[in-house]
């Protein structure tokens, strides 16, 4: 009993940790410390909050950066929320996360921003620890074979760390960020303490500022299609604000009527796009900006979800991503007595496995047709309906069931026709019954002779 405790115990602490890691794509980025009650208030907070976690790891620590851009220095724990655009003493939420150095919060802080959204993003280990001296990262890399210099010709890839070195600055890099994308020979940044806040920037991959790129082994296992982060007019999702403001208007045209406005640094929710625009909720009216002064930050998170309605075997619901293609699943549900006809969508649309779903939320009803039942003509002779018990014949209730009668036309042909196994040992045991019988019975006679001469002699 002790045993079938323990292993039970086992049992659901694995069926927990199978639903937990099936639940990751869907849970949302939150910070893995205490954060302070200034930067829970903020802006840049609440955007954190809607980041889904993709399990692309790479992926999710640049869309942990974007969701900060344009948050600014302070000049103490106050300004933690990153909203004192005229701090200058490199107090920031990053540095808390980090610790302090020399008794203060208030140093250089493009290492810790790179730290803390590699931490955000499940990441901490891929580039050999956190760090807050650039010098120091790029030494612990090149140590774990995770550097390549910019004159080597590596192309960056999404999640790289990118490290900068000033003209006349002798040590090995004095400013980091991470890789957003490559296109047309030049790389896409996001950078911690640029011009006093996060920002964006880009480089032409020959320029003699990069000195080199880390290379962190995110060791993800799933990896989203990252080319939306240079095409983002083509996806739905997450978008950040990268202008210094963008028109709200009421339709997909810059001539329609202006609802308000969003500042940089405002994160919202594309859910359609048409002709370069973005369309999204705006104080819950359908509301529509221009692309143009948005970037792409993070995909949205959605659900399928299969209902059998009184079948068994439903396929499991199952979440994807804006980036990627939704298709119904192959496998089929069963229903005695039923014959499964597709899904039912939105709209009484009848989906069949494996056929492309739209971008969205939905819920599939499976459709059933009931199978008709034939039934015996009117009149039909018993011999065409179905046998009942009476009519099956049971071995030893009738050796005519094993033996072929005389005189009936199968005789010869059963004789010849090989016998079916359980007949032939049915058989075999009425022969030995016989002659065992027939032992028995020759004995007792015999026995009763000899007794009887006895008594007379």
């Amino acid at each position: 009993m002790k045993h079938t405790k323990i292993f039970r115990w086992i049992g659901m602490i694995s069926a927990f940790l199978i639903f937990a890691t099936a639940a990751l794509p869907t849970a949302a980025l939150t910070p893995a410390y205490p954060i302070t009650g200034t930067y829970l208030s903020s802006t840049y907070y609440d955007n954190l909050l809607h980041l889904p976690r993709s399990g692309d790891k790479a992926f999710d620590a640049v869309a942990v950066a974007l969701s900060q851009l344009d948050y600014h220095e302070g000049n103490g724990a106050a300004d933690f929320d990153g909203e004192n655009t005229g701090g200058y003493r490199n107090y920031t939420e990053y540095n808390h996360a980090l610790g302090q150095i020399g008794g203060t919060y208030g140093y250089a802080w493009c290492a810790a921003f790179v730290s803390w959204c590699l931490e955000e993003a499940d990441a901490e280990n891929s580039a050999g620890g956190l760090y807050a001296s650039c010098t120091l990262w790029v030494e612990a890399l090149r140590e774990l074979g995770q550097y390549s210099t910019r004159a080597s010709g590596y192309t960056p890839t999404t999640g790289d760390l990118i490290f900068f070195r000033s003209a006349g600055v002798s040590r090995a890099s004095d400013h980091v960020g991470l890789v957003r994308y490559v296109k047309g020979g030049r790389v896409y940044t996001v950078e911690g303490n640029s011009s006093d806040r996060v920002s964006l920037r880009n480089y032409a991959l020959t320029d003699t500022y990069i000195v080199g790129y880390g290379r962190p082994r995110y060791n993800s296992a799933y990896r989203l299609p990252h080319t939306a982060l240079e095409c983002e007019d083509l996806v739905t999702g997450w978008y950040t604000v990268t202008n210094s403001f963008v028109n709200v208007r009421a339709g997909a045209s810059s001539s329609a009527t202006k609802l308000g406005s969003l500042k940089k640094g405002d994160m919202v929710r594309i859910v359609g796009i048409q002709n370069g625009w973005g369309g999204f909720y705006y104080k819950d009216k359908p509301a529509y900006l221009s692309l143009d002064y948005v970037d792409f930050t993070a995909p949205l998170s959605y659900q399928i979800r299969y209902d059998a309605a009184g079948g068994s075997g439903s396929p499991a619901s199952h979440s994807h991503f804006s980036m990627e293609e939704a298709f119904v699943s192959e496998s089929l549900p069963t229903r005695e007595g039923y014959a499964f006809l597709g899904w039912k969508g939105s709209g009484d649309r009848i989906y069949q496995p494996g056929e492309q779903l739209p971008a969205g939320d939905q819920s599939l009803t499976a459709v059933w047709e009931a199978i008709p039942v034939a039934e015996p003509p009117a009149g039909a002779p018993p011999s065409a309906q179905a046998p009942t018990d009476s009519d099956v014949l049971i071995p030893g209730e009738g050796a005519e069931f094993l033996l072929p009668v005389p005189g009936d036309k199968g005789e010869n042909a059963m004789a010849k026709a090989p016998i079916a196994e359980s007949t032939r040992s049915y058989r075999s045991a009425q022969i030995a019954a016989g002659v065992t019988v027939g032992f028995v019975t020759v004995a007792a006679i015999g026995y009763g002779i000899w007794r009887k001469w006895r008594e007379e002699t």
